[in-house]
């Protein structure tokens, strides 16, 4: 069954940068508020108005996944597929909720470098090049 006009316009006004803002504000990952800070929200549409229309597609689907009611990602689940540590696991937590690495080290109490050797073996243990590569299979 294919999609007609009206679905495809919905998916458009949902990949809206204003509307990615605000569902993006409106999410939390494991009880976390995602869109705690107004700061956030107002990157998410910054971002968002750069990206091509297809990746704001993709963006509004994981929101949209994501958003109470919705299907989170299953964090422990990916880690013991992958066979993280706990201290890679909260990592992999972090950024998925959109943390740098800078601010997950700071929020762990952990040097920077410590949680840059983090990062370098979850992408080795993932087989993930990039850390957006690695976010695209967590939330998939």
């Amino acid at each position: 069954m294919g999609k007609n006009r009206e679905d495809e316009d919905d998916a458009d006004e949902s990949a809206d940068p204003e509307t990615l803002g605000a569902s993006f504000a409106n999410l939390s990952l494991n009880g976390v508020p995602l869109g705690s800070e107004p700061l956030w929200e107002a990157r998410v549409r910054e971002i968002a108005a750069w990206l091509p229309d297809e990746t704001r597609r993709e963006m509004a689907s994981v929101f949209d996944r994501m958003a109470p009611g919705g299907q989170a990602p299953d964090i422990s689940g990916f880690a013991a597929e992958h066979g993280l540590t706990p201290a890679e696991t909260r990592l992999v937590e972090s950024i998925a909720g959109g943390a740098s690495v800078a601010e997950h080290a700071e929020r762990q109490g952990i040097s920077t470098n410590t949680a840059r050797v983090h990062m370098q073996r979850v992408l080795e243990k993932t087989g993930a090049h990039r850390q957006a590569e690695l976010v695209r299979m967590i939330l998939a």
